[in-house]
């Protein structure tokens, strides 16, 4: 008799055809893609999406070390939370923001983000929230306030409010 088969990498090495019943099973649509990550809708709580690594870069294990360290303080109010990351850090859960325009973001942000584009951004509720904080300067000791300089992809230029 053969004994139960806990590692998913035999698993799914056996059959493939697993591996994408599995995928699909949690996996919506995917919503966006950058330069190192796919993001897709979380089928089972659509309020959350569903972020896959395709790099070594280890862009999940960022955004998530950065909202637990800030998540109870006055700069979490400004990212969109964690909920769960895989062991590896390849796939990770997040609270899923809503598009907002230019006119809705916030005219000063803490220093550590790096990467202020409209895109990077959006709204849960009525918090106007950073969903993609992977590409930071948040070691470097970044915390203060200062004044927005927004980059928006579908204009291709900077835009200060």
């Amino acid at each position: 008799m053969t004994g139960i088969t806990t590692n998913f990498i035999d698993l799914f090495k056996e059959d493939i055809f697993l591996l994408g019943d599995f995928t699909d099973f949690f996996c919506g649509n995917r919503i966006g893609e950058g330069c190192s990550r796919s993001v897709y809708e979380y089928r089972i709580d659509p309020r959350y999406v569903i972020k896959i690594d395709r790099t070594n870069l280890f862009n999940n294990v960022a955004e998530w070390d950065i909202w637990h360290s800030l998540k109870d303080s006055e700069h979490g109010k400004y990212l969109a939370p964690c909920l769960s990351i895989s062991s590896c850090g390849r796939v990770m859960l997040q609270r899923r923001t809503q598009l907002i325009k230019f006119n809705q973001l916030p005219e000063k942000v803490p220093a550590f983000f790096a990467d202020t584009k409209l895109q990077n951004w959006g709204r849960i509720g009525k918090s106007i929230v950073c969903h993609d904080y992977a590409n930071h300067a948040f070691y470097a000791g970044g915390n203060r306030m200062v004044k927005a300089k927004w980059w928006d992809d579908s204009i291709g230029h900077f835009k200060v409010i």
